[in-house]
């Protein structure tokens, strides 16, 4: 039975490919870059989006066999990338494709040698869009077709260094302690809980809650710290909030947003000021306090406002720095 089937088979896609008109064969495959444009920006890296238009004017399905590109920074190549295979585009159908590519700025700034002296980079991106077509045995119809596509972007120089300054931790009021305890399902003794505030600030964990469990106890400490950061090349990173959410040890301390920023050139100092809760405070952020030292991870999200020619609207940075920190 399977051997009448796959002979039948072959006839029909035969007959089926005999049948197809040349005529309909005459306007070509079109494809481009759309769309292209800076998506998003990180301290270390920039993320470029790009959006492939292609239309099918064929009688049959098409393939995107791949998108080659060539990145060459300030005359300099980066590098080479193929992306985006196997996108079928209907018979006589069109598609928008899109996809991201992210540069590093640590690899642009090994290949940059006056990088400090920048504010903008011009960047040239040029490659090809490949087509994959059916055999159709029709003559003059290929079996791919390349269509070439150059751009180019300024993209902004970015040379960052973040540090933590001035981290504190305030012992609650008197106040604020009696109102804690009063809101407490347990029945909690003052002076234990003072006691309990002390070791805490010490770093002396284990101590701390020998007689006071946290769980049992919504105290706030106020805690408070400056991020400064710098951009050590001409390009002033300039924002007016930042969303936060700042990590102690790798244990988070505080979530919040600031607006509270200073610009003196190129640096910008954002001042925290935030509360935590007794609940949240770890035997890891115990141990930074107590070593006055530790590891912070700053994550976040603002937005920079870049010329008209280069990104009309706001460009979203994203912070996700790690870097060690003093403790006063």
């Amino acid at each position: 039975m399977n051997q009448r089937i796959i002979p039948l088979f072959l006839l029909l896609t035969s007959l089926s490919c005999a049948t197809l008109d040349p005529a309909l064969f005459k306007k070509k495959p079109e494809a481009r870059i759309e769309k292209f444009n800076i998506d998003s920006i990180s301290l270390q890296d920039i993320t470029l989006l790009f959006e492939t238009s292609i239309k099918n004017p064929y009688p049959v399905g098409i393939t995107l066999d791949g998108v080659t590109s060539r990145f060459v920074i300030e005359q300099k190549q980066l590098f080479e990338t193929r992306s985006q295979e196997g996108l079928k585009i209907p018979a006589k159908d069109q598609a928008m494709n899109p996809f991201t590519v992210t540069l590093k700025y640590l690899d642009i700034i090994n290949i940059v040698k006056d990088y400090t002296q920048k504010d903008y980079l011009n960047c040239l991106i040029e490659g090809n869009i490949v087509l994959a077509i059916p055999r159709t045995g029709i003559p003059g119809v290929p079996d791919s077709l390349t269509f070439p596509y150059k751009l180019e972007k300024k993209i902004p120089a970015i040379k960052p260094s973040i540090s933590i300054k001035n981290f504190s931790i305030a012992k609650p009021s008197q106040s604020a302690i009696l109102d804690a305890i009063k809101k407490s399902a347990k029945s909690l003794n003052y002076l234990q809980v003072i006691q309990m505030v002390d070791y805490m600030l010490k770093g002396d964990y284990d101590k701390a809650f020998t007689q006071v469990n946290p769980e049992d106890l919504d105290l706030k400490f106020s805690v408070s710290f400056d991020i400064e950061l710098e951009n050590k090349t001409k390009m002033g990173i300039n924002f007016d909030r930042l969303v936060y959410d700042f990590y102690l040890n790798e244990d988070k301390l505080v979530a919040g947003d600031t607006a509270s920023i200073k610009t003196i050139g190129n640096k910008s100092i954002l001042k925290i000021k935030n509360d935590f809760s007794l609940r949240s405070f770890s035997r890891s952020i115990g141990q930074a306090l107590k070593d006055h030292k530790g590891d912070f991870h700053l994550k976040g999200e603002t937005y920079l406002k870049l010329p008209k020619e280069i990104k009309s609207e706001p460009l979203k940075l994203l912070f996700n720095e790690k870097g060690s920190m003093t403790i006063q």
